[in-house]
C-alpha cells in the first residue's frame, strides 16, 4: 500500500544537522534462533539521545556467510510488533564503524520523541566492502539477499508488515545506487516502496569513472544495473535526494533529479562526498521517510 502522495518536485534549501551509525534488533516477542547469539546493544551507537540499536549475526545463503543484521528504533516503544522499518543500505566501507550517520539515528529518536514522526525503525544488513547491492558481485548475490532473506529475517523478529517488507528504502553513496535499484525492482514486482531516500548516491556518468570503482567487470554489466538507465522502472516512487555541491557524483545525481518525475525533496548542501554533507541530513531525511509511512497511527 502506498503512503500519502507527496507534492511534485520542489527544491529545498540547504539542510543542516548531524549524521550516522547503525545496528539491528529483534522484537521481544520473537526470540532469536537457538543457533544465534542473543542480540547485543552496540555501545558506540546507543546512549543518551540515541535510539535503541542492536546487532546480531544471521546466516545468508546468498552471501555464503554469516552477516551482521542491525535494527534501530526509538526508545520507549510499548512493543515492536509489526514496527514499520526502512531498509538502509550502507556505503563502500561497510558497517564499521557505522552503516548509518549517527545524526540520522539521533534524528529518529528526537523526531519521534517530539511527535513529529510516527514510530518506525531502520534495518541494515552487511553487504561487505564496496557493495553496489547487485547479484553476481564479489560479495555474493546482494540483491537476492535483500529480496529473499531480509523479509524472512524481519518476519522472524516480528518487524515490518506481514510479508516482512520494509515500507521504504534509503542508502548512502554506493548504498544510494543500491537503494534506487531496490526501489525499481520492488516497483516492477508490484510492491513499490512508499519512498526512497538517497544520500550522495554513487552514480557515475561514464564508464571511465565507474571502472575506477572496481565494482563491475564490464561496461555492459554496469549499464545493466545503472539506476540512471532504469529510471522508468522506478514508476512513481517518491525519491528524496541529498548531495554536496562539490560531490564527484553530482552530475549523475542531477540526471536522476531531471529524469525522475517524483523528487519531492532535493537538497544541495555545501561540501563534497564526506562528513560535512553526510552529517547534515538527519532531520530532513527522517521527516521525509516519516511522511511516507502508510497510514501512520
Amino acid at each position: 500500500m502506498r503512503g500519502p502522495a507527496f507534492g511534485r518536485r520542489r527544491l529545498l534549501s540547504m539542510a543542516g544537522v548531524v549524521a550516522a551509525g547503525a545496528a539491528a534488533c529483534s522484537a521481544p516477542q520473537s526470540p532469536p534462533r537457538p543457533s544465534a547469539p542473543p542480540p547485543a546493544v552496540d555501545p558506540a551507537a546507543s546512549g543518551t539521545g540515541m535510539p535503541e540499536v542492536r546487532t546480531e549475526q544471521v546466516r545468508s545463503a546468498h552471501r555464503g556467510t554469516d552477516v551482521q543484521l542491525y535494527v534501530a528504533h526509538p526508545t520507549g516503544l510499548p512493543d515492536t510488533a509489526n514496527l514499520p522499518v526502512v531498509l538502509y543500505l550502507h556505503g563502500r566501507d561497510g558497517v564499521h564503524p557505522t552503516p548509518i550517520p549517527y545524526g540520522t539515528l539521533a534524528a529518529l529518536e528526537r523526531e519521534h520523541a517530539s511527535g513529529s514522526v510516527p514510530p518506525f525503525g531502520f534495518v541494515v544488513v552487511d553487504g561487505g566492502f564496496n557493495p553496489y547491492w547487485t547479484d553476481g558481485s564479489r560479495n555474493g548475490d546482494l540483491a537476492a539477499m535483500l529480496r529473499d532473506e531480509v523479509p524472512r529475517w524481519l518476519r522472524e523478529r516480528g518487524l515490518a508488515d506481514d510479508d516482512g517488507l520494509p515500507f521504504a528504502v534509503a542508502g548512502i553513496s554506493t548504498g544510494g545506487f543500491g537503494a534506487l535499484d531496490y526501489a525499481a525492482d520492488r516497483n516492477l514486482a508490484g510492491r513499490p516502496p512508499a519512498a526512497a531516500a538517497v544520500l550522495a548516491p554513487a552514480l557515475p556518468t561514464s564508464w571511465d569513472h565507474m571502472r575506477e570503482k572496481d565494482a563491475f567487470a564490464t561496461e555492459d554489466e554496469w549499464r545493466a544495473h545503472d539506476p540512471l538507465e532504469r529510471l522508468a522502472d522506478l514508476g512513481d516512487v517518491p525519491v528524496g535526494v541529498w548531495i554536496g555541491d562539490a560531490d564527484p557524483f553530482l552530475d549523475g545525481t542531477r540526471r536522476l533529479v531531471d529524469g525522475h518525475d517524483n523528487t519531492p525533496v532535493v537538497s544541495y548542501l555545501p561540501g563534497g562526498h564526506g562528513p560535512e554533507v553526510f552529517e547534515a541530513v538527519g532531520p530532513d531525511m527522517v521527516t521525509f521517510l516519516g511522511k511516507a509511512l502508510p497510514n501512520p497511527a
